[in-house]
């Protein structure tokens, strides 16, 4: 744990909360200042899961994933909420990361604090793309005035009238004509609505599911629906639980399909997880058979 000690060493030098958890979550150590932020001795802490003593209850399966995410360097700053030994609810950004030698640790920094969220907030990465960026709206397909704004709805549902009359591609997507992807005129759909999925414009991280529908003779209706990376990270580890339990894979055999997954080299699998190579391809021998699967890069059928 000589890294975890030496992050342990700065943040006890600059004041900063630091927390470092096994790769289930379990507390292995605290410094001060995060004992004072929270109002808990360190005895109430460690060989506790951060997310059954520090975590609001309903944030707690959404905080779980984010954590385990690091380990496939899916995420490095989160921001999320706590709570205090009182109850109190505050508002926090976490830089994470995983460290030292197998089996690797994380550890966390609180890198900001302030007073509780007006309502319960997920923990999501840092800027992730699509958070009240959802919205529908409806054009003219009428060839002389095509794309032009009729109306616009965000998530939460309030109108913004004062788009009405600008061409959507000028309004959403900056540009002077209409989206080369346009799910209108891209293809030639057989059957309505048609869907496409494209790169998010904001940020270039995320992807956006656009979906076009007619509405009537020279109108059609348009909703845009932001996925970001977190959301993209949940899907993926449902995937794997789900192939996991439809085949009865062990625990260790569905931690090895998930790095298999992700493209990890047995080496690789064997250094995150702290076993033998010689054991990885083992398991993943026994997984491939119980998933009828013939060669790892096989696995890709099962996921797509």
């Amino acid at each position: 744990m000589d890294w975890s000690l030496t992050a342990s060493l700065l943040a006890e030098r600059d004041g900063r909360p630091i927390v470092v958890m096994d790769r289930r979550g379990r507390i292995e150590l605290a410094n001060g200042a995060l004992t004072s932020l929270l109002g808990r001795p360190r005895e109430e802490l460690l060989g506790r899961r951060w997310t059954d003593v520090c975590t609001p209850r309903e944030l707690g399966q959404e905080v779980g994933q984010a954590l385990r995410a690091v380990f496939t360097s899916a995420e490095h700053r989160l921001e999320t909420e706590v709570l205090t030994r009182e109850g109190e609810r505050l508002s926090v950004e976490l830089d994470v990361v995983a460290v030292g030698r197998p089996p690797l640790r994380l550890v966390c920094i609180v890198t900001r604090a302030g007073p509780p969220l007006p309502m319960p907030r997920r923990a999501v990465a840092h800027g992730e793309p699509g958070q009240g960026r959802d919205l529908s709206y409806e054009i003219s397909t009428e060839l002389s005035t095509f794309g032009t704004l009729k109306a616009v709805w965000r998530a939460d549902h309030v109108e913004h009238d004062d788009m009405v009359g600008r061409p959507c591609f000028g309004a959403f997507a900056h540009r002077d004509t209409p989206c080369q992807d346009c799910p209108l005129t891209a293809v030639s759909p057989t059957s309505w609505p048609h869907t496409i999925v494209r790169q998010a414009s904001a940020a270039g991280e995320g992807f956006e599911v656009v979906t076009a529908t007619p509405t009537s003779a020279g109108t059609a209706r348009i909703s845009v629906h932001t996925i970001g990376d977190t959301t993209l990270t949940g899907l993926f580890e449902a995937k794997v639980r789900r192939l996991a339990q439809a085949a009865r894979l062990s625990e260790r055999e569905g931690d090895v399909l998930r790095y298999l997954a992700l493209g990890r080299s047995p080496i690789d699998i064997s250094t995150v997880l702290g076993i033998t190579e010689r054991t990885v391809k083992f398991h993943q021998a026994n997984l491939l058979r119980k998933l009828g699967a013939e060669t790892r890069f096989d696995l890709l059928r099962l996921f797509f």
